[in-house]
């Protein structure tokens, strides 16, 4: 994969949560786009996070007033977004967008990017949320989890993408579909229609998981404009007719250790 043009890379499914180091996301974020950006052969890009909050944190309208070494956080004119900014030489180094993760009352996950969009989780189907995310100008995604897209969650999901057009539903997968699973059919068969997939990382809220961030990735052709990143961005990802992939989901080990500390979060 080569392009001499400009690119954007955009981690599509990031958390932020209470117990994380901020200081070692954003170092650990920068390292990992870097990475993936020698891997994929790109030259000039931009970076990006969508954030995916869940509704028990909202860390987005703090970030200007956070403290951190060597670059701090400033506000664009489009409230969806704000800049991680060098503290030397004043560039941005990246572009973090507002979003949440809203579980739908048939407990699916719908995602709403690039939205300051809320909505208290399984107040509202898969269906509505889908609609509001839109209707408050964001990007709708419904995100693939693990046995989520089986049996009437399944049908449920088909369902959206018989309702919705490419337009206004996205796919989000995450590194938490290990390198195991195969493409599943709904996904395959959607994006045969025409639907376009968001990558992303998908960190889990456990220290150390910030190291995730930026790990899986997705990239679009084009180029962010600084005054309306959010505007730009939302056309991006609607006019592109794939959004390609960079990085890797976590393997067969990486998974397991990741779905028991899951599984023995919930017990406790």
């Amino acid at each position: 994969m080569s392009t001499r043009h400009h690119t954007v890379l955009i981690d599509g499914h990031v958390h932020i949560y209470p117990n994380f180091d901020m200081n070692l996301a954003i170092k650990a974020g920068l390292k990992n786009f870097a990475s993936l950006q020698r891997r994929c052969r790109l030259e000039n890009i931009q970076k990006v996070w969508l954030l995916t909050e869940r509704s028990d944190c909202c860390y987005f309208e703090d970030l200007v007033n956070l403290q951190l070494d060597g670059v701090y956080f400033e506000k664009t004119s489009e409230k969806e977004v704000v800049t991680v900014n060098d503290s030397a030489t004043k560039a941005t180094q990246l572009f973090l967008f507002s979003g949440r993760q809203i579980i739908s009352t048939e407990n699916l996950e719908i995602c709403a990017l690039a939205s300051t969009y809320r909505a208290d989780d399984k107040t509202l189907s898969a269906a509505d949320l889908v609609t509001a995310v839109n209707d408050a100008g964001g990007l709708a995604a419904v995100n693939w989890a693990p046995g989520k897209w089986f049996g009437e969650r399944g049908n449920v999901v088909q369902a959206l993408f018989e309702q919705f057009s490419p337009q206004h539903l996205f796919i989000s997968d995450t590194t938490m579909r290990p390198t195991f699973w195969r493409t599943p059919k709904i996904m395959q068969a959607a994006k045969e229609a025409g639907f376009r997939v968001i990558s992303g990382s998908d960190p889990l809220p456990f220290r150390g998981e910030e190291k995730m961030i930026a790990k899986y990735a997705g990239l679009v052709p084009g180029q962010l404009d600084a005054q309306t990143p959010a505007s730009s961005l939302k056309s991006l990802l609607r006019s592109t007719p794939e959004i390609k992939v960079c990085g890797r989901r976590s393997g067969a080990f990486a998974f397991a250790r990741r779905q028991t500390k899951i599984m023995l979060d919930k017990k406790r």
